[in-house]
C-alpha cells in the first residue's frame, strides 16, 4: 500500500462530505475511481445515487469504522461547513472542526498514502482562541506522520468566473505534497477592477442564506446557489438564474443535478432539490480535476525547496501557502492561479439565462426587480438603462394594483 508505484496513476478514492459530487466528479475526470462517499444532505444524496451508482454511500463518516483496505486517497470537502467555536470546543457536528476530526479519525483507523482537504479560506483565519484551525489540523497531520502542503486557489484560474480563493491541503505519508501542489504558478492574473462605464456588463443578484442580495458584475466572489437569484445580461432583460447556470458556476455539466426525466416543456417544475444539492457542495470541478491529474503523476515535477521558515509553530496571520515535509513549517510565495488564462472568464459569456427563451425558475416578480435595483444602488453601482426601465415599469404596475 505504501509503495510509490501503488499510488501513481489511477487512485481509489474515499470521499467524505461529498455534497452533490463536485469533488468526486473532478477526480474521476482525472481518471481516478470513487469507492466510498458520505453525505447527509438528502437532496445531494439523490444526485450521488444517480451519478455514482453501485458505490457505498453512508450518510455520515461516523458510520464508517475504517476505510476500505485499497484506499489510496482520502478526500474531504468542508466548503459548506460552519465555522463556529474553536478546534477544541466545536458545538456542532456540522462545524469545520468536527468534520475535520472525522477525517483524522479515519486517517488513524487506516493510514492512507494521500489525504486531500478542500476548505474555505476561513480555515486560515483565527478562531476564538486566536489560533487558526489549520494550525491544529496540520499538527495532527504531523503527529500521524504525514508531510503536508497547502495553497489557496481561485476557480478563475480554471475557466470559472469566480475569484474567491479556496484552500487545498494535501498530505502524504511517502511523497512530497509540494511536488503536486506548489510547482505550478502563473503569478498574478488579470486585474479585477470593474470595467469602465462604456463597457456592457452582466450582473448577478445572488440571494444569500440570510436573505440579503449580493451583487456581482462580470465575475462572482463566492456564489451561493439559490433559487432567489437573478441575472441581468449585457443585452438587457432581467430573468431568474437557471439551475443549469448555477451548475456551470461550479464547473458541472448542465443537468448534473437532474435525478429524473425532465418534464414536458411548459410543465411547472420544482427545482428546490436541485438548488439544495448544489448548495451542499460549493466546489469547482476543473480545479479538482487539476489536482487529480497532478496526483496521477505525483513525482513528475519537483519543488525547488524555496520557502521561509516559520518564526513560531503558531503563526497569525497564517500564510496562504505553506508546507512541512519534515524539516519544519515554511511559508511559500505562490499565487492563487496555478495556470495561466488568456483572460479572466466573465459572466457575460458564461451564463445563458435569458438566451434560451425561457427560465426554469419562472419570471422575476415586480418586487424582486425592485429589490435588485435597490441592491445594485446599495453596492455603489448606477443601474443600467434597461434595469431602470424595469424599475419604472414595476413601480407603475405596483401603483396601479394598489
Amino acid at each position: 500500500m505504501d509503495t510509490l508505484a501503488h499510488t501513481s496513476g489511477r487512485l481509489k478514492v474515499a470521499s467524505l462530505f461529498s455534497g452533490c459530487g463536485v469533488l468526486d466528479y473532478g477526480l474521476t475526470q482525472a481518471g481516478h475511481e470513487i469507492i466510498l462517499q458520505t453525505e447527509a444532505n438528502h437532496m445531494a444524496r439523490e444526485v450521488l445515487a444517480a451519478r455514482f451508482q453501485g458505490i457505498c454511500q453512508p450518510r455520515d463518516p461516523a458510520m464508517v469504522e475504517t476505510l476500505p483496505p485499497d484506499t489510496d486517497l482520502l478526500a474531504a470537502s468542508v466548503m459548506c461547513a460552519e465555522l463556529e467555536g474553536s478546534w477544541r470546543e466545536s458545538w456542532s457536528k456540522d462545524s469545520v472542526a468536527s468534520k475535520l476530526k472525522q477525517v483524522l479519525r479515519l486517517m488513524k483507523s487506516r493510514p492512507v498514502p494521500w489525504v486531500l482537504v478542500e476548505a474555505s479560506t476561513a480555515l486560515l483565519e483565527s478562531d476564538g482562541e486566536g489560533v487558526p484551525i489549520i494550525c491544529d489540523l496540520v499538527s495532527e497531520f504531523e503527529r500521524l506522520g504525514y508531510r503536508w502542503a497547502h495553497r489557496t486557489i481561485a476557480a478563475a484560474a480554471f475557466g470559472v468566473p469566480d475569484i474567491r480563493p479556496r484552500v487545498l491541503l494535501l498530505g502524504s505519508r511517502h511523497g512530497d505534497p509540494r511536488d503536486v501542489l506548489l510547482t505550478e504558478d502563473a503569478g498574478k492574473m488579470t486585474s479585477f477592477d470593474p470595467p469602465g462605464p462604456d463597457t456592457q456588463q452582466a450582473f448577478i443578484f445572488n440571494r444569500q442564506p440570510d436573505g440579503r442580495i449580493r451583487v456581482f458584475s462580470d465575475f462572482v466572489e463566492g456564489f451561493h446557489p439559490s433559487a432567489g437569484s437573478c441575472v441581468l445580461m449585457p443585452g438587457g432583460g432581467l430573468c431568474a438564474l437557471e439551475v443549469h447556470d448555477a451548475e456551470r458556476l461550479q464547473g458541472l455539466p448542465p443537468g448534473w443535478t437532474l435525478t429524473s426525466r425532465p418534464p414536458a416543456p411548459g410543465t411547472p417544475v420544482d427545482n428546490t432539490p436541485r438548488w439544495g444539492a448544489l448548495a451542499a457542495s460549493l466546489g469547482c470541478v476543473p480545479a479538482l480535476q487539476w489536482i487529480g491529474s497532478r496526483l496521477g503523476q505525483p513525482y513528475k515535477h519537483k519543488h525547488d525547496g524555496s520557502g521561509h521558515q516559520f518564526e513560531a509553530p503558531i503563526t497569525v496571520p497564517w500564510p496562504p501557502a505553506a508546507y512541512n515535509v519534515g524539516h519544519g513549517r515554511c511559508s511559500v510565495m505562490v499565487s492563487p492561479f496555478p495556470r495561466t488564462m488568456g483572460s479572466l472568464p466573465t459572466l457575460g459569456g458564461f451564463v445563458s439565462s435569458g438566451m434560451m427563451g425561457h427560465s426554469d425558475a419562472g419570471m422575476v416578480t415586480k418586487e424582486m426587480a425592485l429589490e435588485c435595483v435597490k441592491a445594485l444602488r446599495g453596492a455603489g453601482w448606477q443601474p443600467p438603462p434597461q434595469l431602470i426601465a424595469i424599475e419604472v415599469a414595476a413601480e407603475a404596475a405596483i401603483s396601479a394594483a394598489a
